[in-house]
């Protein structure tokens, strides 16, 4: 039981008695509920706006820095864009040289350095993207390098083979449609056999002039040859490094022995002397003593396109011209 309080009346002079009241007792636990609040108010505007804790100072210092920083990561992430595209360019360009094709394209970062910072996922995914691109980058470049390096390196001794290498066709404007008949095994148009057919036969009307394929000296020719068999008039070019180019059945013989001549100067014109059975030259590619498929020489000024359809042809099965 609850002890009586007593409360001193200065009118009366007298000690009375506090009566229980329900207004006062409310009025007492609304004023310290609202002094409660003011002091947690009060504290927590100290703590958290005055006071500042070690771990605040550290954390508030690390956002400062990583706001710089992010900065100069966007920087740094166009930057990498450039680079990329102009190493990928610089790819291309190498690739269509060499090889005369097109590289397939690889899809492009899009998004602009500001919208890459603007959240933490876009953040993430662009430098993840990032760092594939540049792996997949360097392991190209390592790879080509070594390529290159090793398939590629010349010595003093290799530039008079590659100034004299027979490169061209030995006609303008070859195409498919003047390929009658390839390198290999082919019909005879004489016994109607088979026998292995050492060149290729270019289909020409007589007189179409015939180049050099390469750089060289006259090693052999015949001018006046009125046989209906063998190779008629012809041209033999040695080049160097055991390569020899022959040009078969010519109507004319424009050089002579021991002369040198340079790639693409004309040498003769077709015919179709010896044992041939239309206006045509037969050109053969002799590297030491054998025979090679003389298109695989024929590199320079034909498309790859133009290339592929010459080799289609080449490969059919059909009677040769001589």
């Amino acid at each position: 039981m609850n002890k009586p309080k007593f409360r001193y009346n200065p009118k009366t002079l007298r000690y009375e008695r506090v009566e229980f009241s329900v207004w006062r007792t409310l009025s007492s636990f609304i004023g310290y509920a609202c002094f409660g609040a003011a002091f947690f108010v009060g504290l927590n505007f100290l703590q958290n706006w005055v006071i500042e804790t070690n771990l605040e100072k550290t954390l508030k210092a690390e956002n400062k820095a990583l706001g710089q920083y992010k900065v100069v990561l966007a920087s740094a992430i166009e930057n990498s864009q450039e680079s990329l595209g102009e190493l990928k360019a610089d790819e291309n360009t190498l690739q269509e040289k060499l090889f005369e094709s097109p590289v397939e394209q690889e899809p492009a970062l899009t998004e602009k350095s500001a919208d890459i910072v603007a959240s933490a996922d876009n953040w993430v995914d662009a430098i993840s993207h990032l760092n594939v691109r540049a792996g997949k980058v360097s392991l190209k470049t390592r790879m080509k390098n070594e390529f290159y390096g090793e398939r590629l390196s010349l010595d003093k001794s290799d530039v008079p083979t590659l100034i004299n290498f027979p490169s061209i066709a030995p006609v303008k404007n070859l195409n498919d449609q003047n390929l009658v008949s390839g390198f290999g095994v082919r019909i005879n148009p004489f016994h109607k056999g088979n026998y292995h057919h050492d060149g290729i036969d270019i289909a020409l009307p007589r007189g179409t002039e015939i180049l050099a394929t390469g750089n060289g000296r006259v090693i052999a020719f015949s001018s006046h040859d009125f046989l209906q068999a063998g190779s008629g008039n012809y041209i033999e070019i040695d080049h160097g490094n055991g390569l020899v180019t022959r040009y078969s059945h010519l109507d004319q013989v424009n050089v002579s022995w021991g002369q040198k001549v340079t790639q693409g100067q004309v040498i003769g014109s077709a015919g179709s002397t010896g044992g041939s059975v239309a206006p045509h030259l037969h050109y053969e590619v002799i590297e030491y003593g054998k025979n090679l498929d003389p298109l695989m020489y024929i590199i320079e000024d034909i498309s790859p396109d133009g290339h592929q359809k010459l080799a289609v042809r080449s490969k059919t099965p059909n009677q040769s011209l001589d």
